[in-house]
């Protein structure tokens, strides 16, 4: 409880920073500037991941907690009209998984994400949507998906909250599918969902 009343009060004093363009510190810094070309955000993340979603014909049960660091790279100034207004960035992350139910016992891998940042001026919180590809190794029953190697398709939604303009608390709605492309004897895939909290850093 304490823990929360602390994150409460930070997210409140990070809205009382906030003017009719910025929250910025006493230094004149802006939380806008985390987004502009060049600058950098690492993230780290984790959250439970439940499967199957959608189709679930003949699809394996594989729940799992996923865990994952990211590195991403600002491409453009914040642009656009209204809430729309915001920037591109693309995010490299590294991501391992410990599965509980019901098959197999890992997965390891990486995702390169595309993500656009919503941006709205004089907002302390900063929503997201990206898309993301990648491959990864899993030790599923290969009756559903052929071997050991596979590939990833993700998409997610989420949330900034900004504790100070250098730090953010995330919460994000996660959707990822795991298949090998054709490449295996057996393609029939994983679907997961799941949310995943995290914290970010820029500089």
């Amino acid at each position: 409880m304490a823990a929360v009343v602390a994150l409460a009060s930070s997210l409140m004093g990070a809205v009382a920073q906030t003017d009719s363009t910025s929250t910025k510190t006493g230094g004149g810094l802006s939380l806008e500037d985390n987004f502009a070309p060049g600058f950098h955000e690492v993230s780290v993340g984790v959250g439970p991941m439940f499967s199957p979603i959608g189709s679930t014909h003949n699809r394996p049960k594989v729940n799992y907690v996923l865990g994952m660091a990211q590195v991403g790279y600002m491409l453009n100034h914040p642009a656009g009209p209204g809430p729309l207004r915001g920037n591109f960035e693309v995010a490299l992350e590294a991501f391992g998984a410990g599965i509980w139910e019901e098959t197999g016992h890992y997965i390891a891998g990486g995702t390169v994400w595309g993500r656009y940042n919503f941006i709205p001026e004089g907002w302390p919180l900063v929503p997201y949507a990206q898309f993301g590809l990648g491959g990864e190794l899993l030790d599923i029953d290969h009756r559903y998906d052929g071997h050991n190697f596979n590939f990833n398709v993700d998409a997610a939604g989420g949330v900034r909250f900004f504790v100070n303009p250098r730090f953010s608390v995330n919460a994000e709605c996660r959707f990822q599918h795991f298949s090998n492309a054709n490449t295996g004897s057996r393609n029939i895939g994983v679907n997961a969902l799941g949310p995943i909290l995290g914290a970010s850093w820029f500089f």
